[in-house]
């Protein structure tokens, strides 16, 4: 009777152990598919962003502020580094733009 009461116990055991592990596989993989797609959108943004601000910064700017680029208060062209830089930036702002929306719609409440 003890036997098969730890048997009833292991086979328990057991089957919670492999119910946590499908319900962890399931997260995982949910997980996975959301925030690969995510995150090469991510990347692939950047590198445009970055590669948009190095070609538009040098065809606007010099039309924008002729006089300060040419006493080189503003540079005519973006170094690579500069334009990575500003891609951050933009990022950024631009990744905290719903959350300024967010905020400004709470306090209308």
């Amino acid at each position: 009777m003890e036997e098969s009461r730890h048997e009833a116990e292991e086979r328990m055991a057991k089957e919670i152990e492999r119910r946590v592990a499908e319900e962890v596989e399931k997260r995982v993989t949910e997980g996975v598919i959301t925030w690969v797609p995510i995150l090469i959108t991510m990347a692939v943004t950047f590198v445009i962003s970055v590669i948009v601000f190095k070609f538009v910064w040098a065809w606007v700017v010099p039309d924008l502020f002729p006089g300060a680029v040419a006493q080189d208060l503003v540079s005519g062209n973006l170094t690579w580094l500069a334009a990575v830089k500003v891609a951050v930036i933009g990022g950024l702002l631009g990744g905290a733009y719903p959350a300024i929306v967010k905020a400004g719609k709470a306090g209308k409440r």
